[in-house]
């Protein structure tokens, strides 16, 4: 496990946000213009869900921080300069557990310019959808 900050990105921050489901400290993170998109990992080229700009991701990230579900990073890596990729784990009342690549593009700001998250699991009962 590799905990650092990357092009002043503090992935320690970051992962507090990400845990304790807070979409004010998670929208930080983005910059104004920044692009996040979301796949299952079954059809990478297929249909994804995108969004652009804060205010699309603002919407998104309230929307998924107030279901219940608790969420772990696992597995972070920090890759170069201005990339971050790491693993979350949702886990829902019912058990039910999604688990998402996150790919982040940082720029030198320390602001998320591009997000993408690949679903690599989840139940047949779950939406497509992402972490944070």
């Amino acid at each position: 496990m590799i905990e650092e900050t990357t092009a002043r990105l503090d992935f320690g921050a970051l992962r507090d946000a990400i845990e304790g489901c807070d979409p004010n400290a998670l929208l930080g993170f983005y910059s104004e213009d920044a692009e996040l998109r979301i796949v299952t990992s079954a059809d990478q080229d297929g249909p994804a869900f995108e969004l652009r700009g804060r205010a699309q991701i603002e919407r998104y990230l309230r929307a998924v921080c107030d279901q219940e579900m608790t969420c772990g990073l696992e597995n972070e890596v920090v890759i170069g300069e201005g990339s971050v990729e790491f693993v979350e784990v949702c886990t829902y009342p019912n058990g039910t557990q999604i688990s998402v690549r996150t790919t982040l593009e940082v720029r030198e700001e320390g602001r998320i310019s591009r997000q993408l998250d690949v679903v690599e699991h989840a139940s047949d009962d779950m939406n497509k959808g992402g972490g944070h």
